[in-house]
């Protein structure tokens, strides 16, 4: 999923400018490709949820903004937006209702015996509740500070470096956070087995 969410867009980034299009309309054609490949995935799954409807508003702003401005660099400045708010909504999420991250665990759990399980810890353990709230805080920040790194390069080398500098700092956030994610939700899962027992 990451590979084609992130890696589809600099694939169609690149072929364009190999193709001798300018940088913008390389850029429009990765926005392009990202925002086909958001509408397919809410149409594979039959759900429109608050933040798929945010991050296509995001790519629709996006683009038009950059036919204003011609600003290339703003197609990518708005990727790295979108980061950044949802670095503050998932520092947002700690404090009001449930952390997302306890949001996507059900959504990953898949089958309704690991939902169960998970409602069941999160009625019953403090400590279970804390690990999401700790996970949510961990995805604020550290989407919150991908974000601006990739700003800082944006503006610091060229357009075609950005591209691929910018996308390999955002593959290696996620990376490691998704893999401390997981390994966090398969122990929060057991303690919620276990205590059941």
């Amino acid at each position: 999923m990451l590979l084609l969410d992130i890696g589809l867009p600099v694939v169609g980034y690149y072929v364009a400018r190999s193709a001798g299009m300018s940088t913008f309309n390389s850029l429009l054609v990765a926005t392009g490709v990202a925002g086909v490949r958001l509408l397919w995935v809410m149409w594979r799954t039959k759900e429109i949820d608050a933040f798929a409807a945010f991050m296509l508003f995001i790519f629709a702003a996006g683009t038009a903004a950059s036919f204003l401005t011609g600003d290339p660099r703003f197609m990518l400045l708005k990727n790295a937006a979108v980061t950044f708010v949802a670095g503050v909504v998932f520092l947002g999420s700690c404090v009001w209702g449930k952390p997302l991250t306890y949001a996507v665990a059900r959504r990953l759990a898949g089958d309704q015996e690991s939902k169960a399980e998970l409602a069941q810890g999160w009625a019953e353990s403090r400590d279970f509740r804390r690990k999401f709230v700790q996970l949510a805080a961990m995805w604020g920040l550290g989407l919150i500070a991908e974000a601006v790194i990739r700003i800082v390069i944006i503006y610091a080398t060229s357009v075609d470096v950005a591209v691929a500098a910018s996308v390999a700092v955002q593959v290696l956030a996620l990376a490691v956070m998704t893999a401390v994610t997981i390994v966090a939700i398969r122990q929060a899962r057991q303690q919620a087995v276990a205590s059941a027992a």
